[in-house]
C-alpha cells in the first residue's frame, strides 16, 4: 500500500501475464517509458519463460546493432 495525499491506495501488479503481453511490453519499452508495474510483470514473466527471455535478449541485440550502425554511418 502506498500513502498518497492522505488516502491509502493499493497498487496491484498483474503478476501473471501471457507471452504475448510480455512481448508487447518489451517492444513498447523501445519506444516509450513503460510504467513500473508493467516492467516488473514483464521481468517476472521473463524469469520463468525462456522463450520471452530469449526474445528480450534478441531485441537488446538489435538495439545495439542499430546503434553501432548509426555510429558507423555518421563517420
Amino acid at each position: 500500500m502506498v500513502r498518497r495525499r492522505g488516502r491509502w491506495r493499493c497498487y496491484l501488479i498483474k503478476l501473471t501475464i501471457t507471452c504475448r503481453e510480455a512481448t508487447q511490453i518489451t517492444l513498447q519499452a523501445e519506444d516509450r517509458q513503460v510504467p513500473l508495474a508493467e516492467r516488473l510483470s514483464a521481468r517476472l514473466h521473463q524469469r520463468v519463460c525462456s522463450n520471452c527471455r530469449r526474445f528480450a535478449r534478441q531485441v537488446a541485440l538489435m538495439r545495439q546493432a542499430s546503434a553501432r550502425w548509426r555510429q558507423y554511418t555518421d563517420e
